[in-house]
């Protein structure tokens, strides 16, 4: 089933790669010192010109587990400075089951917000279902340098695991160097590195007639 969902994902950046101004984004998560966590995360997300939305994910919900999810990016504010993104989604592994999400991003220079969710229902009985929060408030220090705060929130049957943490970046024009820590003043704390890279498609001019 993980083959086919990659067939699926590609056959999706296929079609819409004549779209007149695209967006492909993609994430690596390098989880350091959290015991059983998949060692990295990759994400690859896409958006079209008329703001659909897919995105192709590795050990995110468990791991060995690959998820797709699809969904429309909606903009709201005088100047579009939040997007509110509904999905749904589809994971194989060792969690099987589906999902629903939502994504929110908001930007008010100097400060940025945003908050994943998502409540994933497990089809297989050897799986527990549960709800996943990442949320982030943001500064940005200049051009090229950000932080701020961040939290995870993970329940699942009678588990409500609350993880806060710290972040800061540095940017370099489409690229982004972020490094977390959660649970900072705990013994239980871990480290995070991540990579996000941004890359435009714009549609090929068509021959003069």
């Amino acid at each position: 089933m993980s083959r086919k969902f990659l067939i699926f994902f590609i056959g999706v950046l296929t079609h819409y790669n004549s779209a007149a101004q695209s967006k492909m984004v993609f994430e690596n998560y390098n989880y350091l010192g959290q015991p059983g966590s998949g060692s990295i995360v990759p994400m690859l997300h896409f958006e079209t010109s008329r703001n659909w939305y897919a995105e192709l994910r590795y050990n995110y919900e468990d791991v060995k587990t690959v998820s797709f999810f699809a969904g429309k990016t909606f903009t709201l504010g005088k100047e579009k400075q939040y997007e509110i993104t509904p999905l749904a989604g589809l994971s194989a592994g060792n969690f099987n089951g589906v999902s629903a999400g939502l994504n929110f991003d908001g930007d008010i220079n100097p400060f940025f917000f945003s908050a994943q969710s998502q409540y994933s229902k497990a089809t297989r009985t050897d799986n527990e279902s549960f709800f996943f929060n990442w949320s982030e408030l943001g500064y940005n220090f200049s051009d090229r340098f950000f932080g701020g705060l961040a939290v995870q929130l993970t329940m699942q049957k009678e588990l409500n695991d609350v993880q806060p943490g710290l972040f800061a970046g540095i940017s370099f024009r489409n690229i982004s160097l972020p490094v977390y820590i959660f649970s900072p003043f705990s013994s239980g704390k871990y480290f995070i590195l991540g990579i996000y890279y941004e890359y435009n498609l714009k549609r090929k001019s068509q021959p003069a007639r």
